[in-house]
């Protein structure tokens, strides 16, 4: 879970401009805008977040939202607050209120094993996305592919530094499913392809403060860096701070132009990249996720047949095609 230089606790950006404030505030219990006909109308469904402090989980759950209202269920959204100890509050709470649905996005799944157990004892379906526990039983499995997403990510990297050179990576928190798969694709892409790719792992946490701190602190051990890749957009609102402390950011094209390889698709990483800072992005689809999850709720009560799990593929954003209106980043705004 970014800004034009800054994902605070991701996969992932931090809320910016008045349309993703005004979804933060407005949590809560929403109801059906219109009445609607079909298996989802008059259900209620319990959606924890997995925090909205990033702009990307903002977006998925404002279009859940929407879909909620389309299909006349009421919602309550609970913002997970990128927090594995509140969202094992919120689960077991929610649990307790019998909703019809759940919808869950874990931090960290391993540690929400008891809130999963409670809901399968209660029978009530549990849909998850982008982290899956260990155990329990789920109804589907959203996700986006992070795994190729890494792979895209060492792709893009090693076309901007020409195969070698020393790679700082900001990578996400250790107990993320979606972190440790980013991290396992490009590893082993890098492995496989690239051997002249150094890779220092700095333990960013999905945070731009981190970020920053880490990569200066990167610098002074090595200055001789070649290229700079995050788990998230967010982080790199701290990369660019902290080459900007150092007097190391120049822009794509002038000397010393040091390239960046970003994650998620933000609207302020597609500005990034328009401006010359960032070079690329992995770019992942909550719109795309939103849907498909709403729709395997549908045809599950439906009783019509529906894929167990969903893998959203990612998209390589440069500055050739960062106007795409398929770019999510491109349909919200900053």
């Amino acid at each position: 879970m970014d800004s034009n230089d800054t994902h605070r606790p991701s996969r992932r950006g931090v809320l910016l401009g008045g349309s993703a404030l005004a979804l933060a505030a407005g949590l809560g219990l929403a109801r059906p805008a219109r009445a609607a006909d079909g298996p989802l109308a008059g259900k209620r469904l319990a959606y924890i977040a997995f925090g909205l402090q990033y702009e990307y989980q903002v977006t998925l759950v404002g279009r859940v939202k929407e879909l909620a209202a389309e299909k006349g269920m009421s919602i309550s959204v609970l913002d997970g607050k990128g927090d594995p100890s509140t969202q094992t509050t919120q689960l077991l709470d929610v649990v307790s209120k019998q909703p019809d649905l759940i919808l869950l996005n874990p931090v960290d799944a391993k540690l929400l094993q008891g809130g999963v157990r409670k809901a399968n004892q209660s029978n009530i379906p549990l849909f998850l996305l982008e982290n899956l526990p260990p155990e329990g039983d789920w109804v589907a499995y959203n996700t986006f592919d992070d795994e190729a997403g890494g792979r895209a990510g060492a792709d893009a990297m090693a076309k901007l530094i020409g195969g070698k050179g020393l790679v700082l990576e900001c990578r996400g928190a250790i107990g993320s499913g979606q972190s440790n798969l980013r991290f396992k694709g490009f590893h082993e892409q890098a492995e496989a392809k690239y051997p002249g790719m150094k890779i220092d792992t700095l333990k960013c946490e999905w945070t731009a403060d981190n970020a920053q701190t880490l990569v200066v602190d990167a610098f002074t051990r090595d200055p001789n860096v070649a290229g700079i890749w995050a788990h998230n957009d967010e982080m790199i609102r701290g990369v660019v701070s902290a080459l900007r402390q150092i007097n190391r950011l120049k822009k794509a094209g002038e000397d010393g132009h040091i390239p960046i390889v970003g994650f998620d698709g933000t609207p302020l990483g597609l500005q990034r990249i328009r401006d010359g800072i960032q070079d690329a992005d992995v770019g992942q689809n909550p719109f795309s996720m939103a849907e498909s999850i709403v729709g395997s709720m549908e045809a599950h009560l439906a009783g019509k047949p529906f894929e167990k799990k969903t893998l959203i593929q990612p998209v390589m954003i440069y500055k050739e095609n960062v106007d795409d209106q398929n770019n999510w980043g491109n349909r919200v705004k900053a």
